[in-house]
Order: structure tokens, then C-alpha cells, then sequence
């Protein structure tokens, strides 16, 4: 929840325009006299439920709280946000210098990083040095649209190739030193860090580039080099490939997690769009936090070798930590009810056909690797495979060493059926009565205390949904071009153009006025950081978490944002139509005949915009699947979901 929303679930809306207007009660609402136009019938309506206002006079204002004391006050959203914020008890704390410095200077850096993906991009396709790093991507079936998505590179074989390229730009050897580009030399100066290896650019789930991974082509050590930790790179709090899969991960309800950047390439190449890489040996708590607010169900899909058993296991040991556990209810045979806690995830492991990675899996049969993850066992399954291949399960030793790894496991599942049944299975792989072993098992040590969910509310990075109105916005602010295709399919319909009046919020009412301003005042679109001199600082963060989930989406081409504009716009149109005419109706409920005559007449006009807006939709749709079926059907070698 941000300041805003904060400060009017504080606020009573009815009390606080009470203190200007004159309220009655009427039914749920209340009823007044327009503060904003002369007139003698109460017009001017205040919407508890919804924490609205409108005006069905004159003036036909609406919106919320922040907008009624802007119109009242006559002042801007800061002002009102801040006399708001002290009517409530709300503490604003404005951001230090130091804070502010220091946002700058990590945008610097993501600047450096992004003129270097640049580069090296370029000279993946240009140089002819990298004719090598050609070969060997084309070689692992990667095609030059993976690569374009990805912004795969290359790194010249030069101890200077990138210093003689980003300085010449006004970065400093040190600012490239910090963002992990170059490296010190002991007797003074540097040199680059990648050299002569594939480079892939590492982004943050927003998308932005915080490192790179080099891939050596041919024999030498380290085989993949990373970025250093830097400000910007945190290789235990990153999954690669995460600001691409997080949308397919929310489609499908479910994260795959393998180990390599191909393995991710591979599998986006060929729609398989819920895959991300670890970046390390094994899954870290951060990293599992952050999944674990797309899905609760994850396939770990790693190495088949030993190697890769040993991160499966570090990482199912993080997990069972990590993760949420809920609070059920379970009948006993008395009757009664007991509360036992159990992992709120599905954890499930895919084993690999052996000696095959996961990209040379899929880029044989796509087919046979949803197989796989499909099949994806259950991990204690995959415990009693792992832990019990190297003992001798005929002796009394590889017996009890496999009750002493086992039994700890067993004795914390919450699931008392799935308990029984591996108790079970691992009475009959030892031969021990199972009312022993379970005595056994749970006098032994060992287990460890089960993590409750914490009871508090989501953050508003977590509620990455957006809303109606905040999915139209987001796309202006990301695609300005395509406001004229706002206007002008509103207009198709003969309504009025795309304008504040149809965002209910009144932050996004302020960012979209001060956008299209700043836009007509001749702004440039890329340059979003100039836009935010002129907004407050609630209002960046805001504008920030709006750019972040649109930009999280997958990829679409130009005709796409714009059929999804419009529609999108239409549908929004249509939304606050029917809601003006709801609450129009609700004006005529007491019979008063003023009342009647005054917005009888506008309720048919809303009814007769909403039946065109409708007919206009339903065309587009129309014409929409006609343009799909006259296209012939193919399958393309790249799907972007």
C-alpha cells in the first residue's frame, strides 16, 4: 500500500467533504449542493463505498478525496497529499540528499551497463573477430531473434577493447570499475574483465541490466565468468532470465528453475516461458522470496550429474526454510480437531535424461521437456532416490544411516496421509515394524521448527496486478506514441478523446495530465528521468511501479499494443459509464421530480454512448479474427507468450 492509499483508508471521505459541503443522507450515499457550480437542486453526490464524488450538474467533476481537495484548496497533489497526510496521522518523509545522491548515481551505473550490452551486442554481429562466437551460438541452435531478445555479445580478446570504447562517452575508469566492467592492476590502470567470451547482459526483474556472464569459447578457466558484487549485482538475490519468465510463470502457475543462461535462452526460444536460472550452486532464501510471489509450485530442473544432485538438495534444504507453511485443520479419530502446519508449495524435481543438459533436451524435442516437467517427481521421491543410492541397504549400517536421513524429513511433513505413506515406504526399505521406527523417528533430532507465515499485508511491489485504468496508463506512459491511437478510437465511436477524467485515482490523473503536457511541451519519451523533475516524489515511485509491470510484460509487437490499447481504453470508457449511470439511477430513487426531468435525459445520452462504444468494440473484435483467419497457419521457430 503506498502514502496515498495509506492516507484514504485513513480518511472518512464523507467527513472530510462534510467540513466544506453540506451533506444529507441519502440511502447508502449523500447528497449536497456543488461546491464547483451555482445551483439550487442538490447534484453533487459522495459514494462511501467506492470513496468517490461526482457532480451530475454542470460542472460534471468526480473523482476522490485527493481530488476534491485539490479543486477546494486550489493546489496540487503534493499540497494535498501533504494536508491530507496530517488530517490522518500520516508522517511524510521527505527523501534526504543523501538518498537522492545516491538514486543518481545507481542510475549512472545502469547506464554505463547499458552502453556496454550495446556494445558488446554490436560486436557480436559486426566484428569480424566474432565470427567464432557466431559460429558456436548457431551451433547451440540459438536463433538471431533469442539473441536480439536476450541482447547476446561479445567481448573482443583485448585488454582494452571496452575502456576505449565507454570512456571516449564521459564514464570514468572508476565508475566502470565499480559497475564490475574493468579490473585494477596492481601497479596502476586497468583492464576489461570480459575478454574474448560470449557475454550475456544479467537484468533484475525489471529488466534493467545489473551484470553480465561471459561464456569462454573454447578450453580455459573459469568457463563462465560473472559480474563481481557491485551496487547494482547480487548474484544470491538474482534468477536469470526472471524479468522474461515472470509473466508465463503467473500463466502457468508454476517457476522452473535450471542452471544455465542457454538452458533459459533455449527454452524462451521455444515458448517454454516459465523458465529462469539460478545464478550460483544453489537456490538462496532471496531468490525464493522473490518466486515465491509469482507461484507456489516449482520444478527444479538441474544437471542430472552429481554435481547437480548436491545443488538440488542445498537448494530443497533452503526451500523447506524458506517457504510459507499454512495452518490446517485435521481431524483426529476422537473427533476432535488438531492444527498442523504444512509447506504452502509444491516442490517437485525433473530428472534429466543422463548426461543432457536442459537446453539440449529441448532443443530436440520441446515435447518430451514439458514430459518431463510434467512427471516432475514429488521431493521426498526424490530424497529417497538421492539420499540412499550409495548405501547398502542389506546391511544394518546403510540401514540405520537411511532412517537417520530420512526420518527427519518424514517426521516434518505436515500431510499426515503423505507422512504415513513415506513412514511406509521406508519401514519396508529397512524391515522395521513402522509403530517402531515412527517412535524412533520421532524421538530422534533433528527436526527443525516450522517457519508460520507472516501476518502481514502485501506490499504494493507484491501486487504486481494491474488494474483496468492502470494497464491504460502504464501503456501511454510506456508508449506515448500511442496516445493519438487512444484519442482517436474514442473518437471512432463519437466520444470524447482519452483524458484524466477517465482514471479514478487522482495520482493518475496528475501523472497522465503532466505526461501529456510534458509531451506536447515538446518532452522527449526515453528521457522518462526528465519527466520526473516535474512530479513528486509520491508520484515517481508511483509512475516507477506502473513502467516496472508493464515492461515486465512479454513482448508485442506494434499492432498488438495498439489493438490493446484500444481496447483496453474502450473497455475503461464503457466501465465509467456504467457506473455514472448506476449512480444517476440511484438519484431518481426518491421519485423527486427535478430530479427526473434533469437526469432522465442524460441517463439515455450514457446509455446511448455505451451501446455505441459496444457496436465499436465488437467490430474490432470482429475484424480482428477475420484479419487471424486469412493469415494461413504456421508454426513459428520463436514463440513470445
Amino acid at each position: 500500500m503506498n502514502i496515498a492509499e495509506e492516507i484514504k483508508e485513513r480518511l472518512d471521505i464523507v467527513e472530510v467533504i462534510q467540513s466544506y459541503v453540506p451533506l444529507k443522507k441519502a440511502g447508502r450515499n449523500y447528497k449536497g449542493l456543488c461546491p464547483f457550480h451555482s445551483e439550487k437542486t442538490p447534484s453533487f453526490v459522495v459514494f462511501p463505498e467506492t470513496g468517490t464524488w461526482h457532480c451530475f450538474g454542470a460542472c460534471g467533476e468526480g473523482g476522490d478525496v485527493f481530488t476534491f481537495i485539490m479543486k477546494r484548496e486550489n493546489v496540487g497533489f503534493g499540497e494535498a497529499l501533504r494536508m491530507l497526510a496530517q488530517r490522518a496521522g500520516v508522517e511524510l518523509k521527505p527523501p534526504t540528499p543523501q538518498a537522492a545522491e545516491e538514486a543518481k548515481r545507481l542510475d549512472r551505473l545502469r547506464e554505463i551497463n547499458r552502453a556496454a550490452a550495446t556494445y558488446f551486442h554490436h560486436l557480436l554481429f559486426h566484428s569480424d573477430e566474432a565470427a567464432r562466437a557466431r559460429a558456436y551460438l548457431e551451433k547451440r541452435g540459438l536463433t538471431r531473434e533469442t539473441l536480439d531478445r536476450f541482447q547476446v555479445g561479445y567481448a573482443l580478446n583485448r585488454w582494452d577493447g571496452l575502456l576505449r570504447y565507454l570512456i571516449p562517452k564521459g564514464y570514468t575508469q572508476e565508475e566502470l570499475l565499480e559497475v564490475g566492467l574493468v579490473v585494477e592492476r596492481e601497479g596502476g590502470g586497468y583492464y576489461d574483465r570480459f575478454r574474448g567470451r560470449v557475454i550475456v547482459p544479467i537484468r533484475d526483474g525489471r529488466g534493467r541490466i545489473i551484470g553480465f556472464g561471459g561464456r569462454i569459447l573454447g578450453e580455459g578457466q573459469p568457463k563462465y565468468l560473472n559480474s563481481p558484487q557491485t551496487p547494482l549485482f547480487d548474484k544470491s538475490r538474482v534468477l536469470f532470465g526472471l524479468d522474461q519468465a515472470k509473466a508465463g510463470i503467473r500463466t502457468r502457475g508454476e517457476a522452473v528453475i535450471v542452471e544455465g543462461y542457454m538452458d533459459v535462452l533455449m527454452a524462451h526460444q521455444h515458448g517454454i516461458n516459465n523458465v529462469v536460472a539460478q545464478m550460483g550452486t544453489a537456490l538462496t532464501e532471496a531468490q525464493l522470496n522473490t518466486l515465491k510471489r509469482l507461484t507456489h509450485r516449482f520444478v527444479l530442473a538441474l544437471d542430472s550429474d552429481a554435481a547437480g544432485n548436491r545443488a538440488t538438495l542445498r537448494g530443497l534444504d533452503v526451500a523447506r526454510q524458506v517457504l510459507d507453511r499454512e495452518v490446517v485443520p485435521v481431524p483426529t479419530p476422537r473427533g476432535l480437531i488438531r492444527f498442523e502446519e504444512r509447506l504452502d508449495a509444491d516442490i517437485r524435481i525433473a530428472t534429466l535424461p543422463e548426461g543432457m543438459d536442459p537446453d539440449e533436451v529441448i532443443r530436440e524435442d520441446p515435447a518430451r521437456w514439458e514430459a518431463l516437467i510434467a512427471q516432475a517427481k514429488p521431493v521426498m521421491d526424490y530424497y529417497f532416490d538421492v539420499l540412499t543410492s550409495d548405501l547398502d541397504l542389506t546391511t544394518a549400517k546403510g540401514k540405520a544411516e537411511a532412517v537417520r536421513r530420512l526420518g527427519p524429513l518424514i517426521a516434518e511433513m505436515g500431510d499426515r496421509v503423505q507422512r504415513t505413506h513415506y513412514l511406509q515406504q521406508l519401514a519396508r526399505m529397512v524391515q522395521v515394524d513402522e509403530r517402531q521406527l515412527w517412535q524412533q523417528i520421532r524421538r530422534g533430532p533433528g527436526r527443525k521448527p516450522a517457519r508460520r507465515r507472516a501476518a502481514s499485508a502485501p506490499t504494493e511491489r507484491e501486487q504486481t496486478p494491474l488494474t483496468l485504468e492502470e494497464h491504460c496508463l502504464a501503456l501511454l506512459l510506456c508508449h506515448p506514441e500511442l496516445l493519438p491511437v487512444a484519442d482517436e478510437t474514442l473518437r471512432a465511436a463519437a466520444d470524447p478523446p482519452f483524458e484524466a477524467g477517465d482514471l479514478t485515482r487522482t495520482q493518475d490523473r496528475v501523472i497522465f495530465e503532466a505526461w501529456r503536457a510534458w509531451l506536447d511541451g515538446g518532452g522527449v519519451p526515453q528521457a522518462r528521468g526528465a519527466f520526473y523533475d516535474v512530479l513528486e516524489e509520491s508520484l515517481q515511485k508511483r509512475v516507477d511501479r506502473l513502467v516496472a509491470a508493464q515492461e515486465a510484460q512479454p513482448p508485442a509487437t506494434e499492432s498488438q499494443l495498439r489493438d490493446d490499447l484500444a481496447d483496453a481504453v474502450t473497455r475503461l470508457r464503457l466501465q465509467n459509464l456504467r457506473r455514472q449511470v448506476a449512480e444517476m439511477k440511484f438519484l431518481l430513487e426518491d421519485g423527486d421530480r427535478h430530479a427526473a426531468a434533469t437526469y432522465g435525459p442524460l441517463i439515455t445520452q450514457a446509455t446511448v454512448r455505451i451501446r455505441r462504444l459496444q457496436q465499436a468494440m465488437n467490430a474490432r473484435s470482429l475484424s480482428g479474427r477475420r484479419r487471424q483467419e486469412d493469415v494461413p497457419l504456421r508454426v513459428p521457430p520463436t514463440v513470445a507468450e
